[in-house]
């Protein structure tokens, strides 16, 4: 597979949010970094899967750290090829499909984006990721455009489920059509532009090549969406988490399918990252400031209490597998108690595989207004008004 990274990287949102961000401005810990240092960790995840080739076209707001950040991906990526260059046009992105026809593989792994990284703790995800495929291959045989899902983990995996919000939302043009231990396959009527997919060449091809698009700006595959058609795509969404959004699902708040920061939260960059010093903390009921605090019996996270919140709520073995070696001071409560702890993990988990049940949300006024919104938004659907709703959540400052 190769990895296709291609993007422009600035402190400057592609979408202002006219929000406070209450959860980034709460903790030291999930305060947002720079987004170079967000491109940075998420290539150090990526470092993790034996690509075929690897292209890389980037700009920065500061050409100052060019020479740095070519450094930084050379020493993770040798044989990387480099341009300086961000595509944004059509013309750009053919000049991309030259080279990459030239490398001898037919999946890519595309990513426009810089700030979904590798965060599965599956020492056998190659393997997992590579099952993937072969299952794309045999997809290929009767289908002209196959892909796979990588991020977005919640959202995918419910899309072509009939009655949860995700499908109400977004994926009622979708159909299903199996599923197994590994994965859920569909097909989308009317083709997926989101920039989070391992995709065929031959749909790479069809997205940039099938229509003259003049002078329309095309940074990512979603501004292909009203001008190129793609029919009947075939999308495998994994049953495993692979990678996902450094914001977490902070564009879907207000809309009827939301998942909040306190059940899945946003990612975080652990203090000692870069200068592989990170300590962590297991178990423990204070927050301990400089350290990573994991504890998945906690009520509250971090940016809601900083006295006995946790940053994570999941297992040690859960830990993301490119932490592993970058990980200086260990520490473990020696009074927990290990069944508790990973029952604890077990519903956590839950609530990200189901994030809109009544067992995941919790009693709250919020839940109240989010099912009234949700019944809403379903009476609008069967009477084709949805726009309305949506109209009005884009005035009140949503995504």
């Amino acid at each position: 597979m190769i990895l296709y990274f291609d993007t422009f990287i600035t402190n400057q949102p592609l979408i202002p949010v006219k929000r406070k961000d209450t959860i980034r401005s709460a903790c030291e810990n999930y305060r947002k970094p720079k987004k170079i240092d967000i491109a940075r960790y998420a290539l150090a995840s990526y470092a993790l899967y034996p690509w075929s080739h690897v292209l890389v076209k980037y700009e920065l707001d500061n050409p100052g750290k060019i020479r740095e950040f070519d450094e930084f991906i050379l020493n993770i990526f040798p044989k990387a090829i480099i341009m300086h260059e961000r595509s944004d046009s059509q013309k750009d992105y053919l000049g991309s499909l030259e080279i990459l026809e030239k490398m001898k593989d037919d999946w890519i792994f595309y990513s426009p984006n810089n700030d979904h990284p590798l965060i599965t703790s599956d020492p056998d995800f190659v393997y997992f990721i590579d099952k993937l495929i072969n299952k794309a291959e045999k997809l290929k045989e009767k289908n002209r455009f196959v892909s796979i899902i990588y991020s977005h983990f919640s959202e995918f995996l419910n899309i072509s489920k009939k009655g949860t919000p995700e499908n109400l939302v977004y994926g009622r043009s979708s159909a299903f059509i199996s599923e197994d231990d590994d994965s859920i396959v569909y097909e989308e009527k009317e083709g997926n532009f989101d920039s989070i997919q391992i995709v065929h060449k031959d749909l790479f091809q069809h997205w940039f090549t099938s229509k003259n698009l003049k002078d329309r700006r095309v940074i990512r595959a979603e501004d292909l969406r009203g001008a190129v058609k793609v029919k009947n795509q075939i999308i495998i969404a994994p049953k495993k988490e692979l990678y996902a959004h450094f914001d977490g699902y902070e564009h879907l708040s207000g809309w009827p399918n939301e998942i909040l920061a306190d059940q899945v939260p946003p990612l975080f960059i652990p203090p000692g990252f870069f200068n592989k010093s990170i300590k962590i903390a297991y178990g423990y009921k204070k927050y301990r400031k400089g350290w990573v605090n994991i504890n998945p019996k906690a009520k509250k996270y971090s940016f809601r209490d900083q006295k006995y919140g946790t940053d994570l709520k999941i297992l040690l073995s859960d830990i993301p597998l490119f932490w592993k070696d970058r990980i200086r001071k260990l520490e473990i409560n020696k009074n927990i108690n290990l069944i508790e702890m990973e029952k604890a993990a077990r519903r956590n988990y839950e609530i990200v595989l189901s994030p809109w049940s009544l067992s995941s949300r919790g009693l709250s006024i919020a839940t109240l207004i989010f099912y009234v919104r949700l019944v809403l938004y379903r009476i609008l659907v069967n009477l084709k008004l949805e726009e309305i709703l949506a109209k009005i959540l884009k005035k009140s400052g949503f995504n």
